[in-house]
């Protein structure tokens, strides 16, 4: 876990233009990750986007009307 907190706090320390950079990076990783275990990683992050989600005061119907704004 240490090296997690070690990424994350290096994380915060990065300028707004890096964080997106980075985002954009992972975001393939975790791609990668969810085509190479679909059911898993449903099971596992589904919840905590939803809670995520949810703390945020955003709900399915609001998230799917900003992406399909989003995509045009």
């Amino acid at each position: 876990m240490k090296r997690m907190e070690k990424l994350i706090n290096g994380f915060k320390t990065l300028s707004e233009v890096e964080r997106l950079a980075l985002m954009k990076e992972f975001t393939l990783s975790v791609a990668d990750i969810f085509a190479q275990y679909p059911q898993k990683m449903m099971a596992e992050m589904m919840p905590f986007c939803m809670n995520m989600m949810k703390s945020k005061g955003m709900d399915m119907d609001r998230m799917r009307s900003m992406m399909k704004n989003m995509m045009g």
